[in-house]
């Protein structure tokens, strides 16, 4: 009796710990891409009650790097106003993972480039003084809604800071 107890515990923790077990290479490459999205994106708390609002919704497209841009290249909104910002990420390949950062025009490249040594915890995104708002990464297929308080009256740059595409995801950011 002692016996059948030991082996109905032992199959039961075996059963247990099998349960909703994702061991496929896609399962933990999802995994892993989940964590990268935990890290904290700076965000600006202010007074919005009076802010003219701006909607934008900018859609990432491509499945291969070469293929993969941002659909619209210029983006204008009204100085002081909070910009509501949708990014779709239409990519359905694991390598298709995007985020939308606003930066001092003239950085694009050198902001993405030293986003990807920061890599996966911070998000592909230094913290610079030439960042000037940022949206947490979307992954294949996923929607972002971010809110941020457009920066001075001005042209900036906007980019994707995931390794390499920087090269085609990018754009101007105008403040008028």
């Amino acid at each position: 009796m002692k016996r059948i107890a030991q082996i109905l515990t032992i199959t039961l923790v075996f059963a247990l710990a099998s349960c909703g077990s994702d061991t496929s290479e896609v399962g933990v490459l999802k995994e892993k891409m989940h964590d990268s999205v935990s890290v904290p994106v700076k965000k600006v708390v202010s007074d919005t009650t009076l802010q003219p609002t701006v909607e934008i919704v900018l859609r990432a497209t491509g499945e291969e790097v070469k293929d993969m841009v941002f659909d619209q290249d210029t983006l204008e909104v009204d100085k002081d106003s909070l910009v509501k910002l949708t990014l779709i990420n239409e990519g359905t390949d694991l390598n298709a993972i995007h985020n939308f950062v606003v930066v001092t025009e003239g950085m694009s490249e050198a902001v993405a480039k030293i986003g990807a040594e920061i890599g996966p915890p911070g998000n592909y995104i230094p913290d610079s003084k030439h960042v000037l708002a940022a949206t947490p990464l979307a992954l294949p297929g996923q929607t972002i809604a971010h809110e941020f308080k457009a920066p001075p009256p001005g042209v900036y740059d906007f980019v994707c800071t995931y390794p390499d595409h920087w090269q085609k995801m990018h754009g101007k950011f105008i403040v008028k």
